[in-house]
Formats: structure tokens, sequence, C-alpha cells
């Protein structure tokens, strides 16, 4: 499968609220890197480390799922670059509203490697409200 076609796959699900596909197809081995100065920034070289340094940390806040809005997806090759939005609500009863673009490093159906951008801003302010 072409790895835009794959990625778009995963995407459409989350808008229709499975978002735990996207999860699933990330490598034991995946390198993310989140780019800025937050307490969720920095590099997992591991699924386990992602999800334990800033998956969970992350959604803790948040009282059910994030919404995903695709705003544009481009690919070449294995790079698929993703423009989203996401939305929460939060325990602490405010929205939680961000704007993200990863580059998504695919090798066959398995996301191998994710830079992550985003509104650091947002995510200080959210960690900041508990």
């Amino acid at each position: 499968m072409i790895a835009k076609d794959f990625v778009t796959q995963l995407f459409n699900r989350w808008e229709q609220g499975d978002g735990q596909s996207f999860f699933n197809a990330l490598a034991e081995d995946i390198r993310w890197t989140a780019i800025g100065n937050t307490p969720i920034s920095g590099i997992c070289t591991s699924r386990t480390e992602y999800l334990e340094k800033v998956y969970r940390p992350l959604f803790a806040f948040f009282t059910g799922p994030v919404r995903c809005q695709v705003r544009k997806i481009i690919g070449e090759g294995d790079t698929v670059v993703v423009q989203w939005h996401g939305g929460a609500s939060t325990r602490s009863g405010r929205p939680y509203s961000q704007e993200y673009c990863w580059v998504i490093q695919v090798e066959g159906e398995t996301i191998k490697e994710v830079y992550g951008y985003f509104d650091t801003a947002a995510v200080l302010e959210l960690v900041g409200s508990s």
C-alpha cells in the first residue's frame, strides 16, 4: 500500500472516532520526536516509551478522546505530512484546542517515525490547568 493511502486511512478512522487504529500502527521501535519545550517534548525510541511519556500523561487531562479534523495530507514516497486539528474536553472544564503537523515515516503498514509539531503554548496551558 502507498504510504499516503495508509496514513489517510488511519486518519479517516480517527475522524470517525477510532483514534486507536493510528496508535496501533506504531512500530514497537518507533522514533517519535515531540518538538518544543514542554513536559511531553523530547524523543521516544519505542512505542512503550511514547505511550508512557507522552500519550498517557497528556490524555490524563482529557475526559474523552481527542477529536480529529484533518486539514491536509501530503505524501511523497514513504513520508507523509498530516496537518490536523485536535480538540478535547478537559477535566478542568476548559476546552483543549490544538493544531498539529506530523511528519510521518512509513514502512509497509507500520509507522516507524514521527516528528510532531504542535502549539506548545496550548500544551503548557493544559498541564498548568490541573
